[in-house]
């Protein structure tokens, strides 16, 4: 069942993904009709999508894990400097 649940959370990630290639894509449209407003909206929609899935990507922690500092690895986003 463990292989079932990660198969669907990475079929989201890729979707959420496939979503903000959308939104580029619609930005390119919106400047090629200069429709100025529209391509504000779609950028900030593409650049908030793929911030999102650059930097929280694989950062999410189920509540079966444990918490950093009871056994489980650091990872870039929650090291201590």
């Amino acid at each position: 069942m463990s292989w079932l649940k990660a198969a669907c959370l990475r079929l989201i990630e890729l979707s959420l993904y496939g979503h903000g290639v959308l939104h580029f894509v619609e930005l390119g449209f919106a400047l090629y009709e200069e429709a100025y407003m529209t391509a504000s909206i779609a950028g900030f929609g593409a650049l908030t999508m793929m911030l999102g899935a650059v930097f929280l990507g694989n950062t999410h922690r189920h509540a079966s894990q444990p918490k950093v500092g009871e056994g489980a690895p650091l990872t870039n986003v929650n090291q201590v400097p």
